[in-house]
């Protein structure tokens, strides 16, 4: 008996001799009884068999397909595994009457977020969806540390549900009505909400948070994505009812033509945006298609935008026909990648050739590292003392990085490395023999350290560094050493070293501890979120800092505005020389100089760091306003930063609130300027945006006095602030005022 596609095939090929141009739905409705969008979704079923071809149009029309059958309608899928993964996705959420609940597992880039999207816009353009079928996306991890927030958030609010509730806001779960909900990071959900979302799904509808008897039917089909085992993070109810679980794998489990079609898309995108031709030299492919990329396509995108946003600043000052992405533009961890060289690859496993990311390229990069400063400082015109000082400072950094790596027991990745062992071998025992003083005081840290370096450098293909000591000296003792392990190691390994790397294993030995002063120096920008405040300053320091001050690291960092602490800050400052800390509130952490916000915007305020970064010691104690000077500050300070709204007038304003809320909250004169700031910074970049965004004549959202003590005192002022400079805050903005007050 013939099928009722194959029927409809038979009547489709019978149509086209009359319509050789293409045969469209409507055609074949009318021909067998059918109305239009039944006759559509067969002529799609014979585009995904492979035996139609559609052409898009008004109206669309669909030919003969003259090639093989058993196509697929999914788009240039770049291996059968990936066709597969979009396939099972796709039949799921066709699954009538509103499709099976998809929950996307992996690590994190992997693609879950994309192959959702994929799956909605084939799924419209195949006509199973309308055109305007909603899609709401929604990263549950944004409002994690806030359960209430995102439950409101995700299924809506009842008027006053909470304080700062003040009318009926819909959910995301409403506006996904008819159509998807793809929530992200779903392990996120509190218990409370997962059992709200099994709800959903079990029977349809939801409530808004702070209802009780009131019930909204909705129909949505909901697609999921987790990094965690689903077992493990959702209750066991909501677990099962996501029958469809999709495992994407990493990209290293991925086949090599998965990768190569990523890259190939990526530079196809970034060609788009900068509307200009680009080429990628085989070696940067190379590297881009085998190095271990660890945060798999969220990584491996984002690596190729840092190398065309690299070559595209060459290309503006060059001004060439195209971009020519080459290997100095590739991030430092795609730049570590090396290859072994015949010298020593006897003396290597097969697989036994592990890599360290950030150490395996140094032994090359440092005489490229020392040319580059030793370029930049004779363009200087730097006497020749300084010359050597510069260059010194650079080997030192890079013994102390490697130094750091073996304290850190990075060769344990070499223990079953034949090289490895031998080179470490080799120079023990010259230490052991060698009759001097200066021996005791080798540590087997140094001693794992060269290792590193020889053991890197002799895994290059061709390890021919160029001169580029400029002489430094080492004394005699110590070059007399290096000779000895040069000599070792030729006679084990057959592999001489030049005299540059003999150089170099000198000054290993000659520097002795590690001073703090060699580290990379950074200033850390605080505030309260890590977001406002922070980044302007992180801004307006990099447009203030004096020419030779270019080498510093700048870094925005969030600080807890209770304990005052923050581990980012502890990591940089045990990782860096930590000049300074600038921001709106001072943090809890030792022997590191503090510089307010206002006082960095007064004339001596750049001075004082200047100092700092010269002399490196912490200044004389810094300054506490009096209470009268708090505004002449503020507005000083302000005209430096905000461009969005004048300064005078928000001075004007807060003077007039600011007495009831300094007495609710007991303020400190610095932990008030902090707010003050804190808020005109935030003001400031909520104008840019919605000047950017929000249409003319749109409500503006901000809150309404409450009688709730002390947090309608925020109220107020949002209120009248938000008259006054047509600024809408956002709901919770009162709330939040109030939290960083008290603390």
């Amino acid at each position: 008996m013939m099928k009722k596609l194959d029927w409809i095939e038979q009547v489709f090929h019978s149509l086209i001799e009359q319509n050789p141009k293409g045969v469209t739905a409507r055609q074949i409705g009318s021909e067998l009884g059918l109305d239009r969008s039944t006759a559509s979704r067969y002529l799609n079923d014979l585009v995904r068999l492979g035996r139609a071809d559609k052409r898009t149009g008004r109206p669309v029309r669909y030919l003969p397909k003259t090639g093989s059958k058993g196509g697929s309608c999914l788009p240039k899928p770049a291996t059968a595994e990936s066709q597969d993964l979009l396939e099972d996705a796709l039949a799921a959420l066709l699954y009538p009457p509103t499709g099976l609940p998809i929950l996307f597992t992996g690590e994190t880039g992997v693609g879950k977020t994309y192959l959702a999207k994929k799956l909605v816009e084939v799924a419209i353009k195949e006509n199973y969806f309308p055109q305007d079928t909603p899609f709401v996306a929604f990263n549950c991890a944004e409002y994690a540390q806030n359960p209430e927030l995102l439950l409101a958030q995700l299924f809506g609010v009842k008027k006053g549900a909470y304080t700062g509730a003040l009318e009926n806001r819909a959910g995301l779960v409403e506006r996904a009505n008819g159509g998807i909900l793809f929530l992200d990071e779903i392990h996120r959900l509190p218990p409370s909400g997962q059992e709200m979302l099994f709800y959903l799904i079990d029977q349809g509808t939801y409530r808004r948070l702070g209802e009780t008897s009131v019930e909204h039917p909705v129909q949505i089909r909901l697609i999921g994505a987790t990094t965690e085992a689903p077992k493990k993070v959702l209750l066991p109810a909501l677990s099962r009812r996501f029958s469809v679980q999709i495992e994407i794998p990493p990209l290293r489990k991925r086949p090599l033509a998965v990768r190569e079609r990523l890259v190939e898309t990526f530079f196809t995108e970034e060609a788009k945006q900068t509307k200009i031709p680009i080429t990628v030299s085989a070696e940067c492919r190379t590297r881009l298609l085998t190095y271990p990329c660890p945060g798999n396509i969220g990584q491996l995108k984002s690596d190729i935008q840092i190398a065309c946003a690299r070559a595209f600043l060459r290309h503006m000052n060059r001004n060439d026909r195209q971009i020519h992405i080459q290997l100095q533009d590739l991030p430092a961890h795609l730049r570590n990648q090396g290859w072994v060289s015949a010298t020593v690859e006897s003396q290597m496993e097969e697989n036994s050739a592990p890599q360290i990311e950030h150490e395996n390229h140094h032994a090359e990069s440092i005489y490229s590292q020392l040319l580059a400063t030793k370029e930049q400082l004779e363009k200087q015109d730097v006497s020749a003392s300084e010359l050597n000082r510069r260059l010194q400072e650079t080997v030192n950094k890079y013994i102390c990085r490697l130094m750091s790596s073996a304290k850190k027991n990075e060769t344990l990745k070499f223990k079953d490395t034949n090289l490895f062992q031998t080179i470490l071998q080799i120079i023990r025992q010259n230490v052991r023999e060698w009759e001097h003083p200066c021996a005791r005081s080798v540590t087997d840290t140094q001693i794992k350290a060269l290792a590193l370096h020889i053991h890197a450098f002799l895994s290059q293909s061709n390890p021919r560094p160029k001169k580029a000591l400029n002489h430094l000296e080492a004394e005699p003792v110590y070059r007399k050493l290096a000779q000895k392990i040069a000599t070792a190691l030729d006679k084990k390994l057959h592999a001489q070293l030049p005299q540059e790397e003999l150089d170099l294993i000198s000054l290993f030995f000659s520097l002795q501890q590690p001073r703090q002063a060699e580290k990379p120096r950074v200033i850390v920008t605080i505030c309260l979120t890590g977001e406002g405040a922070a980044v302007s300053l992180e801004l307006w320091l990099k447009q203030h800092l004096p020419n030779l001050d270019q080498d510093l690291l700048i870094r925005s960092v969030q600080i807890d505005p209770v304990s005052r602490e923050s581990a980012e800050l502890d990591r940089l400052a045990e990782s860096y020389h930590l000049v300074a800390v600038v921001g709106t509130v001072p943090p809890k952490i030792k022997n590191v100089p503090y510089i307010p916000a206002w006082e960095l915007y007064q004339p001596n305020g750049l001075e004082k760091l200047k100092q700092l970064l010269t002399d490196s010691h912490p200044p004389a104690q810094e300054s506490i306003p009096e209470r009268d000077e708090i505004f002449p500050l503020m507005e000083q300070g302000l005209r430096e930063t905000v461009i969005h709204f004048n300064p005078k007038k928000y001075i004007e304003l807060i003077r007039n609130h600011r007495a009831p809320l300094s007495e609710a909250f007991h303020w400190t004169t610095e932990h008030e300027l902090g707010i003050w700031m804190h808020l005109a910074i935030y003001t400031d970049q909520l104008l840019k945006k919605q000047l950017s965004h929000i249409p003319a004549g749109q409500k503006r959202s901000g809150e309404h006095p409450s009688s709730d003590q002390p947090i309608y005192l925020w109220q107020d002022l949002l209120f009248q602030l938000e008259n006054v400079f047509s600024v809408n805050y956002p709901s919770m903005t009162a709330r939040e005022m109030t939290r960083l007050s008290s603390t």
